[in-house]
């Protein structure tokens, strides 16, 4: 089930007794217990990690009645029980117990950052009698911008379309993306937040943000990329670093193009397949005697600054303005 499908199901029919979130994106799961207190009236929420505590605090609070006819939400987080390298013995024990018979009216959520369970535990097998809901990181960035407009009005959060899209490429996490909400919101001063606060506040993840880069350039997105070039510079990356890797890329793309076997040619060229595909992509937006006469201004880029004829910074800006026309002049976009 999907935690949103989950949180619609709850608002409907109420909580149920067991909860299992498992996935890479654990603000997800503090999510979904602030939305069962909100919509449910519960009295408060007691926290609990498995990994520290095991599971028998948990379960003496389950098993307890308040005179006052609170209902506390109980939480475990890291319930690694679920994983294959998670702790069983008594803990592990006492928490299938639980699951085969919960105790009514009462509401236990369980977490597992992990984006698989170990589907031959005995509490893995007992957890999927309950509601078992899954919180990846969405494959798609149209299911990503319908998920961060629902969580962004559900923490009050006013914000652009054109800045939620800039944070998402930022992120490329709902859960970063929601840790940036706050600081956003307060930069905002009470009104909506905009792309430009986004720029300005939000950095790249520094893992991703050159990849992505490297697509923007060959893409021909010339805002996006020399928007992008003081990150870059602020991670390590120096403007002769830059040609090279795009260099790299486009000989890629070159040897991408046409190729009959991408996997025979991704072995023969000792790269992985992915970044072979990748490149095979990209290179659609280019007829061959482009990507050919793109590859040679790489190569003479790259000798010019070794050789002292060019700054490295005016050679990367020249590379980029070719990029950029090459990319915006193929007869594709020229029919559109």
């Amino acid at each position: 089930m999907d935690i949103f499908d989950a949180v619609d199901h709850v608002t409907q029919a109420g909580p149920a007794s067991v909860y299992l979130l498992y996935g890479s994106e654990i603000g997800l799961f503090d999510w979904f217990c602030d939305e069962l207190i909100r919509n449910h009236q519960v009295s408060s929420m007691l926290r609990f990690d498995y990994q520290e505590d095991g599971f028998e605090p948990a379960e003496m609070e389950l098993c307890s009645y308040s005179l006052f006819g609170e209902r506390p939400l109980v939480y475990v987080r890291n319930a690694t029980a679920f994983t294959p390298d998670g702790r069983s013995g008594p803990d592990a024990d006492r928490l299938a117990a639980y699951l085969e018979q919960p105790v009514p009216g009462r509401t236990l959520v369980l977490s597992v950052p992990s984006d698989k369970l170990d589907e031959r535990r005995r509490v893995t097998k007992l957890a999927k009698r309950h509601a078992v809901i899954a919180c990846p990181v969405p494959s798609r960035d149209r299911d990503a911008m319908v998920r961060l407009e629902r969580l962004a009005r559900s923490k009050a959060v006013v914000i652009d379309k054109d800045a939620l899209a800039e944070l998402w490429r930022r992120t490329q996490s709902l859960t970063l993306a929601m840790n940036e909400f706050d600081k956003l919101r307060a930069y905002a001063g009470g009104g909506p937040i905009t792309r430009d606060h986004v720029l300005e506040l939000v950095p790249m993840q520094a893992e991703d943000s050159v990849f992505t880069w490297i697509d923007w350039a060959v893409q021909g997105q010339v805002a996006s990329v020399f928007e992008a070039l003081d990150g870059l510079a602020r991670q390590g990356y120096d403007a002769f670093s830059l040609i090279a890797l795009l260099a790299r890329q486009v000989r890629l793309m070159a040897f991408a193009k046409g190729a009959a076997n991408l996997e025979q040619r991704a072995k023969e060229l000792g790269v992985h397949p992915y970044a072979l595909r990748t490149a095979a992509r990209q290179s659609a937006r280019f007829p061959e005697r482009k990507l050919a006469r793109l590859v040679r201004v790489l190569a003479d880029a790259e000798w010019d600054v070794k050789r002292g004829r060019l700054a490295p910074e005016v050679a990367l800006n020249l590379v980029l303005m070719e990029l950029a026309h090459a990319a915006s002049t193929t007869p594709r976009n020229r029919a559109q």
